[in-house]
């Protein structure tokens, strides 16, 4: 009883303040969290058509910088992929066309892109390869800045988000655009060298470390 009465003058008090004020505390004062910022990147459909000389299989100069050119305004580096339309080829055409849509895909091979796959289109150009990609476009997050007004919660809180930043810092130095809208496939692994160390403990033949002698020669 002896606290009992020790606790009834600071709730009493404590009544008294949230009478005085106009924000109601409730249980979920302490269980609301600002809103999570994720990164957020759009994807737009962008194609290239390579000319061919009649005739000619060669990727000239100017097709390998505007490719290249291509290639960097569209965020598609190592590790991305691509698709080649190709019109439908003509009666004898086809070993031409084919030593074309080859040259195109060494071409991106060299800079570690990989062509998923090749149609043929009747809308297609002749004498050309289409390159079909996705360029991506991220957008930074609205960050509220020093200098605006705090915004409240229903309970009158301040509403901050200390993630924005973060989220923010990451568009910005990104290397592959792409990875924010899917990630990428994983390569195959060599197995069989993964597992050798671990056969190795288990029939006891662990390989002792080499001793490094601390003392010059």
């Amino acid at each position: 009883m002896k606290h009992f009465g020790q606790l009834l003058p600071l709730l009493a008090a404590s009544v008294l303040m949230s009478a005085c004020s106009d924000r109601v505390i409730t249980y979920a004062t302490w269980k609301q969290f600002p809103p999570i910022v994720e990164p957020q990147a759009t994807s737009t459909a962008v194609r290239l058509d390579l000319n061919f000389a009649p005739g000619s299989d060669a990727m000239s100069p100017d097709n390998e910088v505007a490719l290249s050119n291509f290639l960097a305004q569209s965020y598609i580096t190592n590790g991305g992929a691509v698709d080649l339309s190709v019109p439908l080829p003509q009666a004898g055409e086809s070993k031409l066309l084919g030593g074309r849509i080859s040259a195109v895909e060494k071409t991106l091979a060299r800079r570690g892109i990989v062509v998923n796959s090749v149609f043929a289109s009747q809308d297609g150009t002749p004498n050309s390869v289409t390159v079909l990609g996705s360029a991506t476009t991220v957008h930074l997050p609205p960050c509220p800045g020093y200098t605006t007004a705090t915004s409240l919660d229903s309970e009158h809180q301040g509403v901050s988000n200390f993630g924005c930043s973060n989220t923010t810092n990451l568009d910005l130095m990104v290397a592959n655009p792409p990875d924010l809208v899917q990630g990428r496939p994983i390569p195959p692994a060599d197995g069989q060298a993964a597992i050798a160390g671990l056969q190795r403990y288990r029939d006891g033949k662990v390989i002792a470390p080499e001793r490094i002698d601390s003392e010059t020669q």
